[in-house]
């Protein structure tokens, strides 16, 4: 759960160009925005020894509501970020966050063989530390986490749930 009104949240979101001072492991975040049809290159690098170079299309997008996107680059496939009003007169938000993103790089698809662990490990680090520097950077507020959330898996983040 955010502790912020839904029209606060996707206010927040829609400052991209805040984005890299929010998220010091995001190198490069240049493009077009949250807008419908925009593109944005994005380069991540994880306390891991790789960097993900990956561009972003925005294929739908309702304004205070979700936004549809595809990934391409060393990363591939479809992601969804939905926003939903979270309590009593929208003072709370929530926030589910889902893809279905495959490694495309073939020196990265061989690394998964053999260091998959660690490969989790970078990934589930750069969501969470995410999750943890917009609520303290962005929306500046208490980080709270939903650790019951039973539909959680892989390619989903459940926060807000």
């Amino acid at each position: 759960m955010f502790d912020v009104a839904p029209d606060t949240l996707w206010a927040t979101l829609t400052r991209t160009e805040d984005y890299r001072r929010w998220w010091p492991w995001l190198r490069e975040f240049s493009g077009d925005g949250l807008v419908p049809g925009g593109r944005t290159t994005c380069v991540v690098r994880a306390p891991v020894p790789y960097t993900l170079r990956f561009r972003v299309t925005i294929a739908d997008l309702v304004p205070g509501e979700s936004v549809d996107a595809v990934v391409e680059g060393d990363l591939a496939g479809p992601a969804r970020l939905e926003v939903r009003s979270g309590g009593a007169r929208r003072r709370r938000s929530r926030v589910r966050l889902t893809w279905e993103l495959d490694l495309q790089r073939p020196l990265l698809r061989t690394a998964a063989r053999f260091g998959r662990p660690v490969m989790e490990w970078g990934h589930d680090w750069v969501v969470r530390t995410g999750f943890d520097q917009f609520c303290r950077s962005a929306l500046r507020v208490h980080v709270r986490y939903d650790d019951h959330d039973d539909d959680r898996g892989a390619g989903t983040a459940g926060y807000g749930t």
